[in-house]
């Protein structure tokens, strides 16, 4: 069954609680979930318009932390000059 795309930023939020990792799920996992609310946030204020720059805020919020994840995950090379 298909989750259905949140109409507004209360149900954007709302459903992302539901989704969320446990606190020490693996940090792939964490990346998966903040690059999946990054597109439902996205998704939410082409929608909700009232609140799309407060939306928008969110999904790059959201992207930032799964980048830093990834950044941890996979450091850049210091001998690389």
């Amino acid at each position: 069954m298909p989750v259905e795309q949140p109409k507004t930023l209360a149900e954007a939020h709302e459903m992302l609680t539901h989704l969320r990792p446990r606190h020490d799920a693996e940090p792939l996992v964490w990346v998966a979930f903040h690059r999946r609310a990054a597109q439902v946030y996205a998704s939410t204020a082409k929608v909700d318009r009232r609140h799309q720059h407060e939306a928008q805020h969110w999904a790059g919020s959201e992207l930032r932390q799964a980048r830093e994840i990834e950044d941890r995950l996979n450091p850049p090379d210091d001998d690389e000059s």
